[in-house]
């Protein structure tokens, strides 16, 4: 009889047969703070070009 095993190349960890996922606990919590950093990079990425774009926008605008 197989045993589950993590689907992670390198982690492989032994998953109870009853385990709903295909990765354990900890390799599932890696790839959450993965994408968690990538959402916050981009998102302060979008609040440094918007804050750009404002100000020279703002700046064509009252110039005559």
């Amino acid at each position: 009889m197989e045993t589950k095993k993590c689907k992670n190349k390198k982690c492989q960890r032994p998953l109870p047969k009853e385990y709903k996922y295909k990765y354990c606990e900890n390799c599932r919590n890696e790839q959450v703070n993965s994408v968690k950093k990538i959402i916050k990079n981009v998102g302060s990425g979008v609040l440094v070009l918007g804050a750009i774009l404002t100000r020279n926008i703002k700046g064509k605008k009252f110039k005559k």
